[in-house]
């Protein structure tokens, strides 16, 4: 009889094991995150500024400290200015290379140069970070060193 005391206990035990399981209360299925649909750009779609690379082919500001300069390459027209105003040249040149880019521009007052060269560069007063190293020379003078970034990109700031 022991045996099928021993069997008896075992059905028992698993009648009340599938009794207990049925009496569990359901649980909510997991949430389920839908898959997050990233859309992909249009092939025509405008690629933001921030992401891209400035080039020595895009119209460009170059900075100068001590003296304070400013040229603006936009197109053909290269403006000047400084403490003593400023000036709008024709570009009469502009040779475009790996490494560097010059720019001569004329005026009845006289001729402007820009010469600018894919070296990062740090601005001698203010520390900021220009992606291009820049020399500008204002009708024959000696060459004022400046930094350059494409027209498009904001001034950088002040380092962190």
């Amino acid at each position: 009889m022991r045996l099928s005391q021993t069997a008896a206990v075992s059905g028992l035990a698993a009648a009340l094991c599938l009794a207990l399981a049925a009496c569990k209360p359901a649980q909510a299925p997991a949430a389920q995150e839908a898959p997050v649909a990233e859309a992909a750009p249009a092939a025509d779609a405008p690629v933001a500024d921030a992401a891209r690379v400035p080039s020595l082919g895009d119209d460009l500001i170059v900075s100068t400290n001590e003296p304070f300069w400013s040229a603006r390459v936009e197109g053909d027209t290269l403006t000047l200015s400084g403490i003593d105003g400023q000036r709008e040249l024709q570009v009469s040149t502009s040779d475009v290379s790996d490494q560097a880019r010059t720019v001569m521009a004329t005026d009845a007052t006289g001729q402007v140069g820009v010469t600018v060269t894919a070296v990062e560069c740090q601005d001698s007063m203010a520390g900021a970070t220009f992606p291009f190293t820049a020399s500008l020379t204002i009708d024959g003078g000696t060459p004022i060193a400046g930094c350059a970034r494409a027209a498009w990109m904001p001034p950088p700031g002040e380092p962190q």
